[in-house]
């Protein structure tokens, strides 16, 4: 559901959502959106799949970041209001890895105990 919520966000024009934000702080929704997508997509990839959770996190990185590609690329080609933003893909990367670290950071604090 998650998923769904983001593509159809980053891909419907939002009229003057982000009017009164700070210039370039889209950028930070970018990160704090793409932290919690891959969050979620390993705990799907590792509960629900049952993958290992090197393999959970690998795969929940890649798709992350191919879908953040894919989204910014069809916001350039498929709709009036959005454009890609090379800066945007940077965002969603940087969110991608932070969720790397931070499930990195718990799951070694789960096997310590």
């Amino acid at each position: 559901m998650y998923t769904i919520t983001l593509a159809t966000l980053s891909l419907v024009k939002l009229n003057k959502v982000t009017e009164d934000f700070p210039d370039n702080s889209d950028k930070l929704f970018h990160t704090i959106a793409y932290t919690l997508f891959t969050g979620l997509w390993f705990l799907t990839c590792y509960y629900k799949f049952k993958f290992s959770k090197v393999r959970a996190l690998i795969l929940s990185a890649l798709f992350s970041t191919v879908f953040g590609i894919i989204i910014e690329l069809l916001q350039g080609e498929l709709t009036a209001s959005r454009e890609a933003d090379l800066y945007d893909v940077i965002a969603n990367t940087t969110g991608t890895v932070a969720a790397i670290v931070i499930i990195a950071i718990v799951v070694r604090g789960v096997k310590k105990e």
